[in-house]
């Protein structure tokens, strides 16, 4: 009866074994070796059985599990997991194992059975993936919904202010009307230059074009773009650019610029009145021919949650989407920053607590292209005695850094009391300051007063006064009245504190900056071709520029304009040229115009005057023979500047 049962369930064991909808492996404890396996394991394996009794069953299964067996190693009961399965052609498939010790024929064996998930996996990535699709399609839609607002505001704004200024008489309300649509007109260009952006890095044409650039130069750029918000919000801005950082490097200017003024952009938007903004720019480590640079933007705004962090560099996201709502903007800034850094293999992270600040912060390595010897170049000032008041430490400290190393002998003052003490000291040992650089935003009770008592004291040669060009301008017959005769603008940049030293006119004290830019020249002698083809676009430029007395005759494609040139080849000193044209386009024209042999053919300007404004657009303007490119929408301020370069008489 008993060898009877136990035939039975022998019987049983081997349907189960050769039947059972899963691979079965018994492998020797000792040794790890496959002692038996059955059918459908052997299928799996796509082989012959002898091919695998014997082998160890880390090189079947867990191929990269040697030494690590749950079970044998790790002394657990029963192993559940996903792993991989090696068939004899190398491939290699997901399965789920359940594995226990069992006894086997007299010894200790582990009964392994496992099935093939690839279809189980291949749906989830089907699901992860429609997941993903639908996230990015509701991210994309939700974007081009918030764009469409975006861009209707700025469109509203300059339709409605047209339409009233086209009905009134009132001058101020006509200056009004003009400065909001022109804010409209530079916020609207914002929004239509990050989407091309964003189109170039979703079509993989995000490219660098590496020149030779200078930090210290594109942070004072920046700085002047932003300065009129930055004193409208009552924000003090600082700048401290590490001196090892004031060498000259190769990079793409435009894209670090853009990647800076992103950060300060954003810096300004979520920053409340009389809060603060921190620029720094260091050299962290120099290598033999490069140098690693790293900026950081703090300020002390609203700061951002973990949540918020985790969506900052998401496309077509933004942390909040009341952001938008509050602040406005398309939230793709901090992705293309990100790309930009990415291209140029840097890092970028951000460090934030909510309600309290945060930092923008990003690495890149430069290579070096040429050291300043400032030791030699600013050897005379050495023995120069100066007095830095500032009720910022920062300021007095940072002073100190830029001058470390050219011999000038340097006190500093945090307050009025230190400054007077000081003043007097100088003066009762007769070894007064040769100049005294005061901070405007000194609180003591009138900076200027004081200012004018000490200059009366001690008869000194120069104070200077470190401030924002808009600060100076406001009140500059005030402070030349209290004996304040220079001023150094603010932030603080190392090249004007040498200047000043040397006794040089820094910034614009001695310039009325906004009267130059709204001045209006003398382009009397100058004959211009502008080849438009849209008329809006050549009725604007005739209107914009009637004041100058400038003489403009006007081509409607270049196919036109090769004939006028041809008709009168010395009439023309300058030739403003649009691109996309119908007829003859730009490209063709110029390379018409320099393929002749007459006039002035060879050596007339040329300069683009387009739409295209990316770095590729650029360069074929460059390459079809023009000598420079303005981009639309047009800057008046920059024509009248490439007119006076171009055709200045």
């Amino acid at each position: 009866m008993d060898s009877m049962l136990i035939n039975d369930a022998l019987e049983r064991f081997e349907l189960i074994w050769a039947n059972v909808e899963c691979g079965i492996t018994v492998i020797d404890a000792d040794t790890r070796e496959i002692i038996d396996i059955n059918p459908v394991a052997t299928r799996m394996f796509g082989g012959d059985k002898s091919d695998l009794i014997g082998k160890r069953c880390n090189k079947l299964i867990c191929p990269a599990e040697v030494n690590s067996c749950p079970i044998l190693d790790n002394n657990q009961i029963v192993d559940r997991s996903e792993r991989l399965f090696v068939k004899a052609d190398g491939d290699v498939i997901p399965i789920i194992k359940s594995v226990v010790k069992i006894s086997y024929k007299g010894r200790i064996a582990l009964l392994e059975s496992f099935a093939d998930i690839s279809n189980l996996k291949k749906a989830e990535e089907q699901l992860r993936l429609m997941h993903i699709t639908e996230q990015a399609n509701k991210a994309k839609s939700d974007f081009l919904s918030k764009m469409s607002h975006e861009m209707r505001t700025p469109l509203n704004a300059i339709i409605g202010m047209t339409k009233i200024a086209e009905s009134s008489h009132d001058l101020e309300k006509l200056k009004y009307c003009l400065a909001t649509i022109e804010q409209s007109s530079a916020h609207l260009l914002a929004l239509i230059n990050d989407v091309l952006d964003m189109s170039k890095i979703e079509a993989g044409k995000f490219e660098l074009h590496n020149t030779n650039l200078s930090i210290e130069e594109i942070l004072k750029k920046i700085c002047n773009l932003v300065m009129e918000q930055v004193e409208r919000k009552r924000i003090k801005l600082s700048v401290f650019l590490d001196k090892n950082a004031c060498l000259r490097y190769i990079g793409d200017d435009l894209r670090i610029s853009q990647v800076i003024t992103n950060f300060m952009s954003n810096a300004i938007k979520f920053t409340s009145a009389d809060g603060e903004i921190t620029v720094t720019a260091q050299e962290t480590e120099q290598k033999d021919k490069s140098s690693v640079l790293r900026f950081t933007i703090t300020d002390t705004g609203i700061g951002i949650t973990k949540e918020q962090l985790s969506k900052l560099f998401n496309a077509f996201e933004q942390a909040d989407a009341n952001i938008s709502r509050r602040f406005g903007g398309t939230g793709l800034g901090l992705v293309i920053s990100k790309n930009v850094i990415d291209k140029m293999h840097g890092n970028i992270w951000v460090e934030s607590e909510f309600g309290k600040g945060s930092s923008f912060i990003f690495e890149i390595e430069l290579e070096r292209v040429e050291d300043i010897e400032i030791n030699n170049k600013f050897a005379d000032l050495n023995g120069i005695s100066i007095l830095v008041v500032s009720n910022d430490e920062r300021i007095c400290k940072y002073f100190e850094s830029v001058i470390s190393g050219l011999g000038v002998i340097m006190d500093a003052a945090t307050n009025e009391e230190e400054m007077i003490s000081l003043v007097n000291a100088a003066y009762d040992n007769e070894n007064l300051y040769d100049m005294i650089f005061v901070d405007y935003d000194l609180s003591c009770k009138d900076v200027f007063d004081t200012a004018k008592k000490l200059y009366k004291k001690t008869k000194m040669g120069t104070v200077v006064l470190m401030a924002s060009f808009l600060k100076w301008n406001k009140v500059d017959a005030k402070l030349r009245g209290a004996g304040i005769n220079r001023f150094i603008p603010m932030p603080l940049f190392p090249a004007n504190i040498y200047s000043s030293l040397r006794r040089e006119d820094v910034g614009t004290n001695n310039i009325d900056t906004d009267k130059l830019a709204h001045s209006t020249p003398d382009f009397s002698s100058i004959a211009l071709l502008l080849v438009e083809d849209m008329k809006t676009n050549r009725e604007i430029f005739k209107m914009l520029f009637e004041d100058t007395k400038m003489k403009i005759d006007t081509a409607e494609n270049g196919l036109i304009a090769v004939k006028k040139f041809m008709q009168n080849p010395d009439k023309y000193d300058m030739i403003l040229m649009d691109i996309n044209m119908p007829e003859m386009d730009g490209y063709e024209a110029t390379r018409a115009i320099r393929g002749m042999e007459i006039g002035k053919a060879k050596t007339i300007p040329i300069v683009a005057m387009t739409a295209d404004a990316f770095r590729e657009d650029i360069e074929k303007c460059l390459n079809s023979g023009m000598n420079d490119h303005i981009a639309k929408p047009i800057d008046v301020a920059e024509i009248i500047r490439k007119i006076s370069i171009y055709a200045g008489k």
